[in-house]
Order: C-alpha cells, then structure tokens, then sequence
C-alpha cells in the first residue's frame, strides 16, 4: 500500500474512533471515505485499530450474558445516595477505602483522608449527571508512595446485582450512584471511557494501550509508526491530564480500570424502548441447517397470507396498528426477521438467495399458500428472490420504496445517507465495525437525528416526521430490535448489495408493482425501474412524500394487500 492510501485509511480510522466516542460525528465518515476512494479488503495494519474503535464504542455497550448475580464481588462497589451517602457497599470496596482512601460506613456520608478526594467525587458526580451515558473516571489520591487509584462513577441502576442489593434504598432514590472500584488482580480490556473522561485524544489513547500491554517507548513508537520524540511528548500529555508521574502508575491504572469494563450495563432514558402496544410477541422456526428464523405473526390466522420484508435495519414490528389493521381487512401478516437481524441467528453465508431459501421454508412451515410479498427499502432484492423460489405460490410483489441491488449514483447526490451508504458499498472492510460501534452507540437521540438527517432534501419527509411525533419512537424501536442481538444482519446485507450487482428479475412470474415517494432521494426510482425492466405491471408515484412513504401510508399498502 502507498502512502497516499495508508493515510486515507489512517484518516478513516481516526474519524472511527470519533464515532464510537460521539456518534453524532458519523457524517464525518462521508468525507473520510471520499478520500480513502475505493478498497474492498481491510489492511492488515488496520484490523486492530479497527478493534480498538469498537472498545472505545463499549462505554455504552451491555453486556451479553445477562446480570450477574446479587451483590457481586468480581468489582469494589458502593451506592451512593444524592447526598453522598453510602446506602450499600461490598467487602472489597471496604478494603479499597481501607487502603489509604478513608472510611466507608453504610448510611453516612463517604469520609475521605484527603479532601481533595472529596471535591474529586462531588464534580465527578455532577459530571456523570450531565452526560447521557452517564459515567466518569475518578481519580483518587492515596500518598506519594501508594501513588493514586482509579473507580467509575455511574448510575447504580447501570450495574447488574448492585441495584438489586440496595433496592429498597434505590426505590426512594433514583439519583443513586454507584462508585466502582477494580478488582485489582484482575485484568481484561481497558475501558474506553478514560478518553472522554480525561480528554485523551485518539493517538495518546492508542499509546496508552501500547503501554499498558508492556512496550517500550521504542517498540510504541515503532508500532505506531511515529517517532519516540513524538510518544514522549503523547506521554507527557497523558500524564498532565491524569494528574500521573511515572509510566507504571499508568500501566498499573488503565490495568485496574480495565476489570471493570465488562461490569457495567448503562440504561439511561436514552435507551432503545422495546416493542409495545398492539404487536404480537416474536415467534421462531427452526430451519433446516440448525438457525433460529424469528418473526411476527400479525391479524387473522385463517386470513390472506402477506408475507413482508422489513427495511435494511429494521425488525418485524410492523407500525403501530397493523395488528387490528390486518385483522379488519381479513389478512394473515407475517413479518421475518431476516438472517442477523433481531432475533434470528446470522447466516454464515448471507446472500439475498439464501434469504429467499429461508422464507420459503419459513412459508412451507406455516402452510402459507396464495403469498402476497411487499417490501421496504432495502427488503427488495429478497423479497423478488422469495417470489421467483415460491413461483406459483406468489400472488404478487408490492415494492414500496424499493432499493435495487445496483450501486448508487453520487452525481448531484446531497443526502448524507445516500452518500454514506454509496461509499460504505466501496469500502466494505469499515462495514462491520461501523454497525458494530452503531449497535454498541444506539439510542432513541441518535436515531431520531439520523433520520432528521435523511430528510433534508426531502420537504415532505421532513414535515410528515416532524408532525407525527410517534413515528421517532417506532423506528427507534425497530432500530433497537434489529441491533438487539447482533450487528451482523446490517453488516451482511449491505455487503450483500455490493456482490449481487448481477442479480436480475429475469425469472420472476407473478404481478410486480411498484410504489415510490416523489420526493425520494434516498432510494431513486430511476434506479430501482432501471433495475426492473419491464416487470413492473404498475408503477404509482405519490407526491408530497420521499423515502418515509411506507410509514405515511401503511394503511393502504395492507388494503392494497387485502384487495
């Protein structure tokens, strides 16, 4: 690789690492992989920074094996109330206080030796109270020969069995924090959050780790490619802004903080909500090869089968309604979960065939015959595959929406999702990580911002959102369902688009219509009727509207289905 490209992936990297620490900053990926141009593998010299970037993005991530049992001693924790006071806490969190710190007591205030350590907590605390994830660093001073310690500050209701400890406390106090201290013996991977908290910025980051895992100042340097004069002067800053001396009181810190990584579960108000309402629970199949299929049954169980394909992160929650919608027009509504999306397990080899081959056996299990087949967006390509493998069982296709499997045109383009997704098509190797760090980083403000930013070259969009405040929490949730269990469904699928520039309709039998905003310059037309030929048997464009058109109007895509 050249240096003009190992720079533009440098550059990639580096704007990955201003996502996963502020996900607001994605837009700046636009750029960035404007300049990396076209690379479809991941440098080799780029997979562990690419690694690192999704640590960073694991200050809000939630664990994967659930909470852990009532008053864990795997960490030194106390809650606190309001005030400061200690409402609970565990033995190893008394021996912290013990060693040089100050003294605990259940039901007063924290006594620190060193008052400094005091007002250290209160502005952590006001911090921690200001932020949406709700967590900080605390440094905490113990004498020049002990040299200073590290604990989180977070919400207590962030941390698995010790809310449950303190519960009947918490329940009149739900303000409480807890105080979290390592357990020392232990180690695992730093906890990214010391780059928000103490301001590092991605390349001293990046030394710190090299420096916690043993190097040299030589071997960081060489490693990094930068020179020693360079990670002197990192070092340097590192230790003014966590208050440190020596370079084993770094080692020794970033190796206490990192126990505590994997013991925190942030649920703020920001958090993803899960379905409700109307929705039927998610059900599942087991296929052939082993994999869970999840999906949603909706109306009439003897009605009309309609079977749907959701849009590319999405989920089977269909929008609020559909439930007693389907059922009035005598429909029978099924919605999968496509493999890697919500609560069906990935496929090894994800392919919009092999998405074909899935629902049909998800059809053949439910005994569906006479399938009418609609599609959102991204759905598409699987949703004609599905129809061309059940052949006469398809009693037709209804694309709302629809994008083909062709790589978009940036000319004119000004939509930054469009842009983003163009470009994330060219450049698949940052694909995996990004949904990664997208699923770690989720919350109800990123969505709504994302799709904010969908709209602006959209009047109608933008005013049929802003008018429907429901319509942020829906696609929130679905969001939120999608990335539930894993970010490779969006990642596969995307990937997908890119390899099935060949794909063609040639071998599709049944009616195909075809249903798009005038306004959409999310999904183009052009594109999607360039990609159709001369299936489509009907072609309706509706004004006012652009790539949101679906949501608007669902009620007649159902009465469409029923008709």
């Amino acid at each position: 690789m050249d240096d003009t490209k190992r720079a533009n992936v440098a550059l990639v990297i580096e704007t990955m690492y201003q996502v996963a620490a502020n996900p607001d900053a994605w837009q700046q990926l636009i750029d960035a992989l404007a300049d990396a141009g076209e690379l479809q593998d991941m440098p080799p010299e780029a997979a562990d920074d690419m690694a690192r970037s999704q640590d960073i993005a694991r200050l809000t991530a939630r664990p994967e094996e659930g909470p852990a049992p009532v008053g864990r001693n795997d960490i030194g924790w106390i809650v606190l109330s309001s005030r400061r006071k200690a409402l609970a806490a565990n033995n190893l969190a008394q021996e912290m206080m013990g060693a040089g710190l100050g003294r605990l007591k259940i039901g007063a205030e924290l006594a620190f030796d060193d008052p400094a350590n005091g007002e250290a907590l209160i502005q952590a605390l006001t911090q921690s109270r200001g932020q949406a994830g709700g967590q900080t660093i605390l440094r905490l001073d113990r004498g020049e020969d002990d040299g200073p310690c590290f604990a989180y500050v977070a919400p207590a209701r962030a941390l698995p069995g010790v809310a449950d400890a303190a519960a009947l406390e918490l329940a009149d106090d739900d303000q409480a924090y807890a105080l979290i201290f390592p357990a020392v013996e232990e180690t695992g991977k730093l906890w990214s959050s010391i780059r928000e908290s103490f301001g590092l910025t991605p390349a001293e980051l990046r030394l710190a780790r090299k420096l916690r895992d043993g190097r040299s100042l030589k071997e960081a340097a060489d490693e990094l490619e930068v020179s020693v004069n360079t990670v002197r002067n990192q070092l340097r800053a590192i230790f003014d802004k966590m208050g440190l001396k020596r370079q084993s009181d770094l080692t020794r810190a970033l190796t206490q903080l990192s126990s505590v990584a994997s013991a925190i579960e942030i649920q703020t108000p920001a958090t993803i909500p899960l379905a409700s309402g109307d929705a039927p629970p998610v059900a599942a199949i087991t296929l052939k090869d082993g994999r869970r299929l999840a999906y949603r049954d909706y109306g009439d169980p003897a009605g009309r089968a309609v079977l749907i394909f959701h849009e590319g992160l999405g989920s089977s929650l269909l929008p609020p309604g559909a439930q007693g919608l389907a059922c009035e027009q005598n429909l029978r509504v099924i919605c999968a979960e496509r493999p890697g999306f919500g609560q069906s397990d990935p496929s090894p080899d994800y392919s919009f065939d092999a998405v074909a081959d899935d629902m049909v056996e998800l059809c053949d299990q439910l005994g569906l015959q006479d399938i009418r087949i609609g599609a959102i967006l991204s759905g598409a390509p699987s949703a004609i595959q599905t129809a061309i493998r059940l052949g006469s069982r398809a009693a037709g296709v209804l694309l709302c929406s629809g994008r083909p499997p062709r790589p978009a045109s940036e000319i004119g383009v000004k939509n930054p999702l469009t842009l983003f997704r163009s470009r994330f098509e060219t450049n698949p190797w940052v694909i995996e990580t990004f949904y990664a760090i997208l699923r770690l980083r989720m919350s109800s403000q990123l969505v709504d911002h994302i799709v904010r930013s969908s709209t602006v070259n959209s009047p109608g969009d933008a005013a049929y959102f802003g008018q429907n405040p429901h319509v942020a929490k829906y696609i929130a949730t679905y969001v939120g369902e999608a990335l539930a269990r894993t970010s490779r469904g969006a990642a596969d699928e995307m990937k997908a688009f890119r390899r099935a520039q060949n794909l063609t309709v040639a071998d599709l039998t049944c009616p195909l219509e075809v249903w798009h905003g005038d306004q959409d310059v999310f999904a183009p037309l052009a594109d999607l009727l360039d990609y159709l030929g001369d299936k489509p048997r009907e072609v309706r464009v509706i004004p006012g509207i652009g790539h949101l058109m679906a949501l608007k109007h669902w009620d007649e895509v159902l009465r469409r289905a029923a008709a």
